[in-house]
């Protein structure tokens, strides 16, 4: 299984020079579409096992690291091991792309919500490391904006407290999409809250909330007079 080997038979350089530019991290990035990737990460699923695949992973690469995290998110395996694989991935996680990727390819989640809340609520109680951080908030982000957790969701992300940007930034897309799901409800949790969210956060999820395509013209002009 010559793993590297089949990655650079994929590289782009010109989507090299276009991923270092908004990615920042000690890997060096080949240049691979993540389309491409996930498609690596299904057919080496099809031939060997997860944990063959793992073993045989380095972290030479943003794409090793990215494909691990995929074949972790694509493996067909108990709760429990998802569990250890996850915990074992998080610090390899260094920018945003592997930790969204990563996040939005965890579907088993749609089936544990509630076991797997608690496991994010402990992250976020005893760890303040940004990417542990923007990882808790983006799987909130992808699993939790159901009817069932809606709320809760909204309340819990106004009480991470971070200096980092991509935690901020993470924090304000989430409410930024939940007005573009429930306006009305959002905005109220939002007039209702103002002053537990920093300004910076708070401006920006309007602003990503304006540049919305999901909201019309006049709830635009509401979050316009909403800014601090």
């Amino acid at each position: 299984m010559h793993i590297e080997r089949i990655l650079d038979n994929y590289i782009d350089s010109r989507y090299q020079q276009f991923q270092s530019k908004i990615c920042f991290t000690k890997y060096s990035i080949k240049g691979i579409k993540i389309p491409i990737l996930r498609k690596i990460a299904h057919n080496l699923l099809k031939e060997y096992s997860y944990l063959e695949i793992l073993n045989n992973l380095q972290d030479n690469s943003f794409e090793e690291v990215m494909l691990e995290g995929l074949v972790i998110a694509y493996a067909n395996t108990s709760y429990e091991n998802y569990l250890k694989l996850i915990t074992n991935y998080l610090p390899k996680i260094d920018n945003w792309a592997i930790c969204d990727v990563f996040c939005n390819s965890l579907k088993f989640i749609k089936n544990y919500q509630e076991p797997f809340l608690e496991y994010l609520n402990n992250i976020l109680e005893n760890n303040n490391q940004e990417y542990y951080l923007r990882f808790c908030l983006v799987c909130l982000l992808n699993y939790y904006l159901d009817s069932q957790y809606f709320s809760y969701t909204l309340e819990k992300i106004i009480t991470v407290k971070s200096d980092y940007y991509y935690v901020k930034m993470a924090v304000a897309w989430t409410v930024a999409t939940c007005l573009s799901i429930d306006f009305l409800k959002t905005l109220n949790f939002l007039q209702n809250n103002k002053d537990k969210i920093d300004t910076w956060t708070y401006n920006k999820a309007l602003q990503k909330g304006r540049e919305s395509l999901k909201l019309n013209n006049e709830q635009k002009n509401i979050l316009q007079n909403l800014k601090k």
